[in-house]
């Protein structure tokens, strides 16, 4: 990358793309001139006005290459108070090398990431064994309907073919958010690569009065019933398995004392969950009981709906699914994984650090949701360098105050995904 890393990041930062409304198209301008200058093919697509989508690629060597790797980020961000921060979210201003700002770690930083690494690999030059796409898309903090699920469902022109957005990503390998943030246990540092994600969703239950005798006459059995489906529902363990990311998450970290946010992670990746988030009603004649749910991968909706039935049942009420994504694992070792740890491991040549990659599934939902159906294989990973953010530090800023990175860490992230996208595209076939 010609420009460095550090002040690409803040002119992104300086652009107020928070969503709602997003207004991301002027930060997709700034890329497209990026792009055009390194004479790259590009596609920016608005799907709303000053809202889109800029996808760019690196074609392959041969016409019927294997499917592409694709470095997916979103450039819209959550909203900030600039009283409750020490400097404003959307100057980057910079001290002591930390620069401070809105999406320095939800996910400007990886658009600068990837960014680097595409651009590096144009430069390098050669052929390609597959393609790689480059996709910076909008809307994903409030549900991709502009971003990237209208990406994958609207028709794309790129490479000289038209085709669907999901066709680019079927059996694909995507570099996407949620992980490289490092853990240090004793000597060793395992860096977060974040595999998989618990399927989440919604469901409302209607509890009904059985003695109601109209509005004047209500009743308090309704009430009742909701209050022992709601106290059920909190005792209730749902059933779970152990996904051979977690088998191999547990035997690397064994016998480790680990943060409680990471306790909480190791148990919440082993367990599904319902949890009451809410109780209404405009009288007591009809209570309403909203739930969380997060459902492990191989766990489904039909699945589900066997436990609904039998509260249901149970408290003589119904149920209502309002929204249920799937969840998903990707290959927890070989492939890109490998690739990553050990682009990781170079990266960290001469510093002292021993360092293993460290798969995990996410309790949270990003884009990743959205390609569960492409058999894609998508991996969360903008690694940082530990002495700037460890995973407990960088969950505490992600949508909360005072995020930032230092221009170090951001310069190692870029170094460890040009390493990592270069092998994977160059030695694919020596594997």
């Amino acid at each position: 990358m010609k420009r460095e890393p550090a002040e690409l990041l803040k002119d992104l930062v300086r652009i107020n793309t928070t969503n709602p409304p997003g207004g991301e198209a002027k930060l997709l301008t700034l890329l497209e001139d990026i792009f055009n200058k390194e004479e790259i093919a590009f596609v920016h697509q608005e799907t709303a006005p000053g809202r889109g989508n800029l996808l760019a690629w690196l074609p392959a060597a041969k016409e019927n290459a294997g499917p592409p790797l694709v470095l997916l980020s979103h450039v819209d961000v959550v909203g900030a108070q600039a009283e409750q921060w020490r400097l404003p979210p959307f100057e980057a201003q910079e001290e002591d090398g930390y620069i401070y700002g809105r999406g320095t770690v939800d996910t400007k930083q990886l658009t600068v990431m990837e960014l680097a690494a595409f651009l590096a690999l144009k430069e390098a030059g050669g052929s390609l064994s597959r393609p790689v796409v480059f996709l910076a898309t909008s809307d994903e903090e409030s549900g991709s309907t502009y971003g990237l699920q209208w990406f994958l469902e609207h028709p794309v022109t790129a490479g000289g073919r038209t085709f669907y957005g999901r066709e680019l990503f079927t059996d694909s390998d995507v570099i996407s958010e949620g992980g490289g943030f490092p853990i240090r246990i004793g000597e060793k540092e395992f860096y977060l690569c974040e595999s998989g994600q618990k399927g989440c969703g919604v469901v409302e239950f209607t509890v009904k009065a059985r003695k109601a005798k109209g509005p004047f006459f209500g009743s308090g059995d309704g009430m009742e019933r909701a209050m022992g489906l709601v106290e059920d529902i909190g005792k209730r363990e749902l059933p779970g398995t152990v996904l051979e990311t977690v088998r191999r998450f547990e035997e690397k970290l064994a016998g480790a004392a680990l943060s409680p946010g990471m306790e909480r992670i190791r148990t919440a990746m082993k367990h599904n969950t319902m949890t009451v988030t809410m109780v209404s009603g405009k009288n007591v004649n009809e209570v309403k009981v909203t739930c969380d749910v997060r459902l492990l991968p191989g766990f489904d909706r039909e699945w589900l709906e066997g436990i609904l039935r039998d509260l249901c049942a149970r408290w003589d009420c119904e149920y209502r699914i309002i929204s249920l994504g799937q969840g998903y694992e990707s290959r927890a070792e070989g492939g890109l994984a490998a690739i990553l740890e050990e682009a990781t491991k170079e990266a960290l040549e001469g510093t002292g650090t021993e360092a293993e990659l460290l798969p995990f599934v996410s309790m949270g939902s990003s884009d990743g949701r959205l390609l569960v159906d492409t058999g894609a294989r998508v991996y969360g990973y903008s690694p940082v360098l530990s002495w700037d953010m460890t995973f407990d530090s960088a969950v505490a800023m992600v949508h909360g105050i005072n995020e930032r990175i230092h221009r170090d860490s951001l310069a190692f992230g870029c170094r460890v995904l040009t390493l990592a996208v270069g092998r994977a595209v160059r030695e694919e076939e020596e594997r």
